[in-house]
């Protein structure tokens, strides 16, 4: 048997959340649900589109953690910043006002939750997102058998 990858699927986490985040602030209300038998995705990368209408400070962070709801209700504590044990990775920024397409490739062995949970984004770049036109995607993937 050979091993590959299935076809990327790819979906919008957010828009109108990320509206005006203010530097030091989480955007937390961002939730996906991988139970359903329709996703049940194992990897996944996350690209976030932002132009901001102030440079902010080159190569700070905005930091991505996921608070899972294991049962399904109750998150994970999210408080700011959020535990290191829930965190992904971090979108470095460059200090320009035009559009930044930043991603995270999780590391190697590094899968999504099999639940529900919920995706925290840590603006540290020292400057508000701008009031719309933010997006944070997922581009998500299975192994596959043939």
């Amino acid at each position: 048997m050979i091993g590959k990858f299935s076809a990327l699927a790819s979906g919008v986490l957010a828009t109108t959340e990320l509206n005006s985040l203010a530097n030091n602030a989480v955007a937390s209300g961002i939730v996906y649900d991988n139970s359903i038998s329709t996703r049940r995705d194992k990897y996944a990368y996350f690209e976030l589109n932002v132009t901001f209408g102030t440079g902010p400070t080159a190569d700070s962070p905005i930091e991505l953690y996921i608070l899972k709801a294991g049962n399904g209700v109750l998150y994970e504590n999210g408080d700011i910043p959020p535990q290191p044990a829930m965190f992904v990775g971090s979108f470095i920024v460059k200090a320009v006002t035009t559009l930044q397409r930043l991603t995270i490739v999780p590391p190697p062995g590094w899968t999504l939750p099999p639940c529900i949970f919920k995706i925290v984004l840590y603006n540290r770049t020292g400057q508000a997102f701008p009031s719309s036109g933010s997006s944070l995607n997922i581009y998500r993937w299975n192994d596959e058998i043939s």
